[in-house]
Formats: structure tokens, C-alpha cells, sequence
């Protein structure tokens, strides 16, 4: 059989390719639009808050696809799976999306962004964080869908996140330091002194559990910030704060722990004894070793503190040390064995 190319037939083929492609065209940009995401039931308050934004005039697939004609096509093909989805029923719950910093920046340029912006008594250079890679949703995770996002998901601009690196010791490539001065960002008095978080009313016994000590050393600077609170205790504990903090205790008394622990059950997560020892407690040790297990002990003390006692039985292994669970006994002159665990 052959074929002939005709001109009728060039036509027709040029007519059926141009409908083919408008109604591709036509497709793409109806399931581009708020609308089309509206008819499902699940979008339908994203959708709602989107009308009332300032991104209203925005295409969806403006902000939630990676520019370029190849990255549209393919979010297409996977966005056909969504209907199915929707219609069982299955679909992630909450609904989550992203936008890269790409998209935003096809309309939040250079000219905009790299200039000082202020509003609301705050400046706000966001150069500098485009260029150390800072994602826009850190900060704007709400825009365009305000409180439709998920609670857990909204970010918004907060002092916590600038003293990330404002903490007067971030330098940038260039050796730039990252000054916490207060006017820097600040153009009116006064205005928001304290990160938000510091609004909880919990915050002065959460502060330790869930601060970043970068964003505190910015406002609370000199040696003593911390310790002038914590009843002179040096904060954060250093390395060696485990086998020295009984000094600590025995000099202010529990009640400089109980600042922060709940000395009625934090303490006994590590000492299962009674602290200090009481009365008699060396007669009665071995007994309280058997009971509570030999790493108890050795979480304040080392071997040769047993040592210091036992010396007399250097003809062998004192009938005690049996409770060390495979520890060898050895005499304080001797080099410690690598194996052995609280050796020194």
C-alpha cells in the first residue's frame, strides 16, 4: 500500500494537529487554575483564603512548580494521580505543599529583594539570606493560604529566626559578622524588644529545654548572663559537670538544681542510691552494689576510687569485685587495661 501526500491531506493533518494542541493547551490552563483545585472538597479553604490574598492574581502553577517548561509538563503527569485520589479518599491528610525559592522569585527579583525593606518598625535585608541559601517559606510558609495552612506547618518572620546567625559571632564569606544591635532591624523603640517566645508564660523554666544558645548570647551577653540567674552554676554545664556537680549541691543545696530539675525524680535517673550516701553506707556498699547493679556506681565513681580501700586484698580478687560484671580487678600501680570500663 502506498501513500500519497496530498494537499488535502497536508491540511487536514495541519487541522487535527492544531486542535490537538489547543486542546492540550486549553487542558493545561484549566487545571492551572484556582477553580479547577477548588472542585475538590479538600482544597476548597486553601482556595478561599487564596481569594482574599494579595497572590489572588497569581497562577497556582506559578508557585507550585519549579520554573521551565520540562519541570510543568512533569508536575502535570503527577498531578493526574491527584483526582484518583480525591475520589477515594485517600489522599495525605492535611494536604501539604511547597514552593521552591524559584518560583518566588519570578516576581520577587533582585530589584526588590537585595534592597533594606521596612514596614512595621522592622528593616529587613533579605539578601543576605538568599545568598546562605534560606528557603522564602522559612519565614512566609502562610502566604497566599493564611490560616488554612496546617498549624504546625505556619512560619512566619520572628526574632527566633534572625538570631540564628544576628548573634554577634556568625561571619559570613566575606568576614562580615552578623551584629545583634537592636537598631539594625528595629526603627522604632521599643518596638517587638523580645523574641516572641518569650511571651510564654512558661518560658523561664522551658527557656533551657528549647532555646538555641546562639539566639541567647545575642541579647544576654557577659560571662554571667546565665550564671546571675542560676544561683551562680555555670550554664550550659561544662564537660566535666557530672563528676563535679555534688560540690555544687552540697555547697547552695538542692534547691539550685530544683531551678530547673525535678530533683524528686530527675536525680534518680542516675543515682539510685540515696544522695549523698548516708551514715554506714560503706559498711553496707556490696549489698547496695548487688541490689542496684555495678554502673550505678561507676556514674560518679571510677575503679581505682574501689582501689583506694581494697588495696590489702592485692593476693587476689576481693569477693566484692565479683559485682563488677567482668571489671578486673587491678592494683593502682598497674597500667589500665584498654577494656576496662572507668579506668583511668
Amino acid at each position: 500500500m502506498r501513500f500519497r501526500l496530498t494537499t488535502r491531506g497536508v491540511t487536514w493533518g495541519a487541522i487535527v494537529l492544531t486542535v490537538v494542541v489547543v486542546g492540550i493547551g486549553a487542558a493545561l490552563a484549566a487545571t492551572s487554575t484556582p477553580r479547577f483545585c477548588g472542585a475538590c472538597k479538600s482544597h476548597v479553604p486553601y482556595v478561599d483564603e487564596y481569594e482574599l490574598s494579595a497572590h489572588r492574581d497569581v497562577n497556582c502553577e506559578q508557585c507550585h512548580t519549579k520554573p521551565g517548561p520540562f519541570f510543568f509538563l512533569t508536575s502535570k503527569l503527577e498531578a493526574l494521580q491527584q483526582p484518583v485520589h480525591e475520589i477515594m479518599g485517600d489522599y495525605e491528610k492535611p494536604i501539604l505543599g511547597t514552593v521552591l525559592n524559584q518560583s518566588c522569585r519570578r516576581c520577587h527579583d533582585d530589584d526588590l529583594l537585595f534592597h533594606p525593606i521596612s514596614g512595621s518598625g522592622i528593616r529587613v535585608q533579605h539578601k543576605h539570606l538568599i545568598e546562605a541559601g534560606f528557603l522564602c517559606i522559612r519565614c512566609h510558609s502562610t502566604v497566599a493560604h493564611g490560616t488554612a495552612i496546617p498549624e504546625g506547618s505556619r512560619t512566619y518572620p520572628s526574632m527566633d529566626e534572625c538570631l540564628l546567625c544576628h548573634n554577634n559571632e556568625f561571619t559570613n564569606a566575606d568576614g562580615q559578622v552578623a551584629t545583634a544591635e537592636c537598631g539594625l532591624c528595629h526603627t522604632k523603640p521599643d518596638y517587638a524588644a523580645q523574641p516572641a517566645s518569650h511571651d510564654d508564660s512558661g518560658w523561664i523554666d522551658t527557656h533551657g529545654s528549647i532555646g538555641v544558645l546562639s539566639t541567647c548570647s545575642a541579647c544576654h551577653t557577659g560571662p554571667d548572663a546565665c550564671s546571675r540567674c542560676h544561683s551562680g552554676v555555670e550554664m550550659p554545664h561544662d564537660d566535666a559537670w557530672i563528676s563535679a556537680h555534688g560540690k555544687q549541691v552540697d555547697a547552695g543545696g538542692e534547691k539550685v538544681c530544683g531551678q530547673c530539675h525535678d530533683t524528686g525524680d530527675y536525680c534518680r535517673t542516675c543515682h539510685q542510691v540515696q544522695m549523698p550516701h548516708p551514715a554506714g553506707f560503706i559498711g553496707a556498699h556490696a549489698r547496695t552494689t548487688e541490689r542496684v547493679g555495678s554502673q550505678t556506681c561507676l556514674t560518679c565513681h571510677v575503679i581505682s576510687n574501689c582501689q583506694a580501700c581494697h588495696e590489702e586484698h592485692n593476693g587476689g580478687d576481693p569477693r566484692a569485685h565479683q559485682l563488677f560484671d567482668g571489671v578486673k580487678y587491678r592494683l593502682p600501680a598497674e597500667t589500665p587495661s584498654p577494656s576496662a570500663p572507668g579506668g583511668e
